[in-house]
């Protein structure tokens, strides 16, 4: 998860209660890391996109500008296949899209969700319970698609393909 902000590291907690099993790498500034691993929102976390190499699943959570600039670095940071979630507006991802070579499928989507504040300190692992989820394909398939389907799930929100 890129961007450990209230939306971001919300994502994060609810995403090792539910997938207890799975590794959480997080990527933010030195001071919201340090506050990320104190609330065990993240497993691994570093202020270096490469820190996610060998992820097979990314979520770009900081923001239309961060999530550009994390975007542009993805290539060369992820290693394998993965499927990319960026949060906030499809025009975004859309521009963002030739930027991400094939085996980097593509997807956007905003969860609906109120937030209790900004920032990390404002993260609730229940953030996305019962909540609309729309995800947008932009170059991922169906298989990419049904994967953050199952994020979404997980976390107790109700996803909606665009």
């Amino acid at each position: 998860i890129v961007g450990l902000g209230a939306v971001g590291a919300s994502l994060a907690l609810a995403l090792r209660q539910a997938w207890p099993a799975a590794l959480v790498i997080g990527v933010d500034a030195h001071e919201v890391i340090e506050t990320a691993m104190g609330v065990h929102a993240v497993d691994v976390a570093s202020d270096d996109l490469m820190i996610a190499g060998d992820a097979d699943l990314v979520v770009l959570a900081g923001g239309a500008e961060a999530n550009a600039r994390a975007m542009a670095h993805l290539a060369e940071a992820i290693a394998g296949e993965a499927v990319v979630l960026a949060l906030g507006e499809v025009g975004a991802a859309v521009e963002q899209a030739p930027l991400l070579p094939r085996r980097l499928a593509l997807a956007a989507g905003l969860p609906a969700v109120e937030l209790r504040g900004r920032g990390i300190q404002a993260s609730s692992a229940d953030l996305f319970l019962g909540r609309h989820w729309p995800v947008t394909p932009v170059t991922a398939g169906p298989m990419d698609v049904g994967r953050i389907h199952d994020l979404v799930r997980a976390v107790g929100g109700d996803p909606a393909a665009v």
